[in-house]
C-alpha cells in the first residue's frame, strides 16, 4: 500500500486507533517501570535463572500489551502480570525439566547486600540473606510461593488468583510460613 493509499483511509478511524495504540503503550511503559523489578524478583524465587527471569519479565509486559490492545480488563493489571509471570514461569520450567523451585536462588538477598554501609554490615547482611534462605527452603513451595507474593503486596485474593488456589488455602499457607519462618529464625 502507498502513502497515498494509506493516506485515504477514514482519518477518524486511523487517529482513534493510534491514539488508541499511543495509550495502551503509555500504560505498558508507565507499568513496566513500577512493576518490573518486583515481577523479575518474583520469577526468581521461583527458580528461575537471571536470564531467563528476563526473558520471562519482557514476554510478560508483550503479553500485557496484547492484552491492552485487545481490550483487555484493565480493572487489576498487577495481579494480572503475576498471574501470566507465574504461568510463563511454570512453562518454562515444565519446558526445560527443571525442580529449581525448592531452592532460592544465590542473588536473593543482592539488594540488602548492595545497601550495607560497611564491611561489618555488609557481613551481618549477607548472614541474614543466608539464615533467611535457609528457612524459607525448609518451606512447602506452595508456602514459599505465597509468602514471597504477599510481601509483594499483593492480597490473598489476587495469589489465589495466580496460583490457582482457593483464598483460604492462601490463608493458610501464608500462616503457617510465617509460623515456621518464627520457629527457624
Amino acid at each position: 500500500m502507498e502513502q497515498a493509499d494509506i493516506l485515504a483511509l477514514p482519518g477518524a478511524t486511523w487517529e482513534a486507533g493510534y491514539l488508541e495504540d499511543t495509550s495502551v503503550r503509555r500504560l505498558v511503559v508507565e507499568v513496566y517501570d513500577r512493576e518490573h523489578v518486583a515481577i523479575q524478583r518474583y520469577v526468581a524465587f521461583l527458580g528461575i535463572d537471571t536470564e531467563t527471569s528476563q526473558e520471562i519479565v519482557q514476554d510478560t509486559f508483550l503479553k500485557l500489551h496484547e492484552h491492552l490492545l485487545r481490550g483487555g480488563d484493565r480493572g487489576n493489571l498487577r495481579a494480572w502480570l503475576y498471574k501470566v509471570a507465574h504461568n510463563l514461569s511454570r512453562n518454562s520450567q515444565l519446558a526445560f525439566r527443571s525442580s529449581k523451585t525448592d531452592a532460592l536462588p544465590d542473588n536473593a538477598g543482592s539488594e540488602l547486600r548492595a545497601q550495607a554501609l560497611s564491611v561489618e554490615d555488609e557481613l551481618v547482611a549477607s548472614e541474614r540473606v543466608q539464615i533467611l534462605r535457609r528457612a524459607m527452603n525448609q518451606l512447602s513451595p506452595a508456602q514459599r510461593e505465597c509468602l514471597v507474593l504477599r510481601t509483594q503486596g499483593l492480597k490473598y485474593r489476587e495469589i489465589a488468583e495466580i496460583t490457582n488456589l482457593s483464598i483460604s488455602t492462601v490463608g493458610e499457607h501464608v500462616q503457617r510460613g510465617l509460623e515456621k519462618l518464627k520457629e527457624l529464625i
